[in-house]
């Protein structure tokens, strides 16, 4: 199977190349896309600016968890609080003092974002942006009504016909969630995202099945929490690095060419393909 999104690391350890161009039918008019990467560039200048500088980063996360794990310690303990300062007073001063440090940089950190972002030359980049990423959807043909969904892209090496998930590099998470548009018309099931537009053949789709296995995921990208609402049911976790820990995804798979192809769909977007799910059924697809 070939993954869509995926990056094939087996012959090749340096490759960059994304999985799937054979499905890539229509992408952004060159002006659109300059415009994209200008306000891009002044978003991301700007979120930088808002940010602590990064030494400051680094001491405000190594404080934070060399203080979570001397106080799980401490609780853990199974000595009172007291014989235990008396047995290593160090230890209990430097939790202290790192928690100390690391609620100190925090705060400093979400006044300087607050300052920063808040700011009408800040709101104005941030609306100039969503206005060139409306304009190339409108460019793209993609409907209003299209739904939000994150697909799983990764880094994997090939070996007898299976597919082994790697990491590269400084990687936190061995899967990207990249969004993406999801629509469909009487013939293709499409996703597209601001690089560009996929289409699908309906008639190609052969399955859609489910891999019970836990895979973490390199950040958070909807709206609402990733425990309340609708995502609540997927008992999605989050830890200390602001991955999110899933316990399943799916793989639609699709035949093109002789080939199976899969698209990697996260479990928490579940509710979204079941509407699709219907359409298929409803259109006599076989799966």
């Amino acid at each position: 199977m070939k993954p869509f999104l995926g990056i094939d690391l087996t012959m090749n350890k340096e490759n960059e190349q994304i999985n799937g161009q054979e499905f890539l039918i229509q992408i952004p008019s060159s002006d659109l896309s300059d415009l994209l990467e200008n306000s891009k560039d002044k978003a991301e200048k700007k979120i930088e600016k808002a940010q602590l500088p990064f030494g400051f980063r680094v001491i405000k996360f190594i404080c934070g968890i060399f203080a979570l794990i001397t106080i799980i310690g401490i609780l853990r303990a199974d000595v009172s609080f007291a014989e235990g300062y008396q047995n290593a007073p160090g230890l209990y001063w430097a939790s202290g003092i790192c928690l100390f440090v690391w609620m100190v940089l925090w705060i400093f950190a979400r006044c300087k974002a607050s300052t920063i972002l808040e700011t009408d030359e800040s709101a104005q980049i941030f609306s100039h942006l969503e206005k060139v990423s409306d304009d190339i959807y409108r460019d793209l043909e993609v409907p209003v009504e299209a739904k939000e969904v994150d697909l799983l892209m990764f880094y994997y090496k090939e070996k007898n016909g299976d597919i082994k998930v790697c990491e590269k590099g400084m990687q936190i998470a061995q899967y990207l969630n990249p969004e993406f548009k999801v629509f469909t018309d009487n013939e293709y099931l499409y996703f597209a995202n601001l690089e560009g537009k996929y289409a699908f053949p309906l008639s190609s789709i052969v399955n859609i099945h489910t891999v019970k296995k836990h895979i973490r995921i390199a950040g958070w990208n909807k709206d609402e929490e990733y425990n309340k609402g609708i995502y609540k049911q997927y008992k999605l976790t989050r830890d200390n690095y602001d991955c999110i820990h899933c316990k399943a995804y799916h793989i639609l798979e699709i035949e093109h060419s002789g080939d199976v192809w899969g698209v990697f769909i996260p479990c928490y977007e579940w509710h979204v393909f079941e509407e699709i799910h219907e359409m298929f059924k409803s259109k006599k697809c076989d799966l």
